[in-house]
């Protein structure tokens, strides 16, 4: 038999390590391109285009990757926002509503947001909150009732849910029912359904703002301002809390049997990652945690060139530039005739051009110097060099690309987590805010006056520009990324243990009980010693004076 050549070993020996190597890099290559199963559900009757246009972003890229989502919407859902291709497969819950009823819906969902000169007594006998809130939680009694569609989508056995909640509970519910992990994308840090502290994150009062009741309060507070924000922590939040989170939940777990081993507090901690549509551009530097991942401008999309006829009307507002004028998705109408008016006269007066995206009769004073159209490409127009400002209601999608574009901002909060989102603005120096409720026009002229001469409002639009671009990847890269993770690792590794804590436990009252019971004890026997010794002294002493 011939002798094996070194140069026969030598080649032997690498076709056996480039077979191994090939192996590891196709097992490799398998485990994460596996394909996982996501359930997204839209069972809510109000859910926003921006709320789809957000979720589906990430779900679109999931499917071109190779996972599989179900998208589980409720039937006769009047919105919009869903991007091609972004589910594999659909479940359609029937809806119980008549058509009356669903005409109703749509309009409340159409109407809720308007800028109208309320007084407070006519704010609070306002019954359009509580409309919302039960069309919010209709479609999850529709859901739990609906034997056949639960019986369904445990057969599909999902790997995990996406949700986008904002008051609605039933994607927690129902993950907690499928018995699968759930994945939050959050338009704030803070919504009613969902916030940081349900991750077990701290929120300390002395320098985190409630963002509900105080979107005012920075992170420098006086004394005054901290018990302001205590109270309202503590108690407006604990209350909101129980009534917008814990009741609902408690409610559905009695009526319809679902998981009476858990508590509300533990189904909806069981989140294993909250993909967070937040920036430190605008946020005030605060604890967060390992599964709590930022994604600011995660629908902002490279810009493209206008339209020939905005092109046109745009470049001819010359070196004054123009503003744009918008109420986002919800609502296109100022809900009052003189509001409109008053918008329509003092943007006539104005040297600059303004488009403005809005839906009705033609306004009383509209100058030649603006458009009106009802919609607008609101990112290609922020994007343009000669945009100046923008007059917006304060969602949070167009504050993000505003503040990508380096754009100042006049901004009228309407609900929602829109007062945080202005105040924030205003507070880092790149926009005014106006009282939705008390507008007039000399106010809206000074306002718009100040932002477009006040050139430190373009200084500090520009650096929160800089600061939410200055980042590793893209928010989209970043969301799939750590989706992906999750499915491959699980989420235990990135749970704050704080989760799992009580009261007591996370407080360490319980080591500060012991250690005051300890302490007293040691200084009771130090006393006992002491007075033992002063009595034995006191005793001896009186004895030799006695001698």
């Amino acid at each position: 038999m011939a002798a094996i050549s070194p140069f026969q070993r030598n080649v032997s020996q690498l076709l056996k390590s480039s077979h191994l190597a090939l192996l590891i890099l196709l097992m490799v290559t398998c485990q994460s391109c596996d394909g996982a199963r996501f359930l997204m559900p839209s069972t809510g009757l109000i859910r926003t285009a921006s709320h789809h246009l957000a979720l589906t972003t990430i779900t679109q890229e999931l499917v071109q990757r190779g996972h599989e989502v179900t998208l589980l919407i409720i039937d006769n859902q009047n919105v919009g926002g869903f991007l091609p291709d972004s589910y594999t497969s659909k479940i359609t819950l029937p809806n119980s509503m008549t058509d009356e009823e669903l005409t109703e819906a749509t309009y409340a969902v159409n109407t809720r947001a308007q800028l109208n000169n309320k007084t407070f007594m006519e704010v609070i006998q306002d019954p359009g909150p509580w409309t919302t809130f039960r069309l919010h939680s209709f479609g999850c009694f529709e859901l739990f009732k609906n034997a056949d569609i639960l019986e369904q989508l445990q057969r599909e056995r999902f790997d995990k849910l996406i949700t986008f909640p904002v008051m609605e509970l039933c994607d927690i519910v129902l993950a907690a029912y499928l018995d699968i992990p759930y994945i939050v994308l959050s338009g704030t840090r803070r919504v009613p359904a969902f916030h940081e502290g349900m991750l077990g994150i701290p929120t300390p009062v002395s320098y985190v703002p409630f963002s509900f009741a105080t979107p005012e309060l920075g992170d420098r507070m006086t004394f005054s301002q901290r018990v302001k924000n205590a109270v309202m922590f503590y108690g407006v939040h604990v209350i909101l809390e129980y009534f917008a989170v814990y009741r609902p939940i408690n409610q559905l777990q009695r009526t319809y049997g679902i998981r009476p081993d858990l508590t509300p507090w533990q189904m909806i901690s069981r989140a294993e990652l909250c993909l967070c549509h937040n920036t430190w551009a605008l946020e005030y530097p605060r604890p967060i945690g390992p599964n709590w991942i930022p994604i600011p401008g995660l629908t902002i999309k490279e810009p493209k060139p206008l339209p020939e006829d905005l092109e046109t009307f745009v470049q001819g507002s010359g070196e004054h530039g123009f503003i744009v004028f918008t109420l986002g998705s919800t609502s296109m109408a100022l809900g009052s005739a003189a509001l409109i008016d008053i918008f329509s006269k003092v943007f006539s007066e104005l040297p600059q051009r303004v488009l403005w995206r809005y839906a009705g009769p033609t306004p009383r004073y509209v100058g030649n110097n603006t458009l009106i159209s009802d919609w607008l490409p609101q990112n290609d127009l922020l994007a343009h060099p000669k945009a100046r400002m923008l007059i917006y209601h304060g969602g949070s999608a167009g504050i993000h690309e505003a503040v990508h574009h380096g754009v100042p901002m006049l901004l009228m909060p309407m609900g929602g987590d829109q007062p945080l989102n202005c105040h924030l603005v205003a507070a880092k120096g790149m926009g005014l805010v106006l009282d939705p409720n008390n507008l007039n026009e000399d106010e809206i002229k000074t306002s718009i006056s100040t932002v477009l001469n006040d050139e430190s409002y373009q200084v500090n639009a520009k650096r929160g520009s800089g600061i939410l671009q200055d980042r590793l990847a893209s928010p989209l890269d970043t969301a799939v990324f750590w989706i992906e993770h999750v499915v491959k690792y699980g989420g235990d590794h990135l749970r704050l243990r704080s989760t799992e804590m009580g009261f007591i436990q996370l407080n360490s009252l319980d080591v500060v009980a012991f250690l005051v019971v300890l302490f007293s004890i040691i200084i009771y026997i130090d006393y006992i010693m002491i007075r033992g010794c002063y009595r034995c002294v006191c005793k001896r002493t009186g004895k030799q004076k006695s001698d």
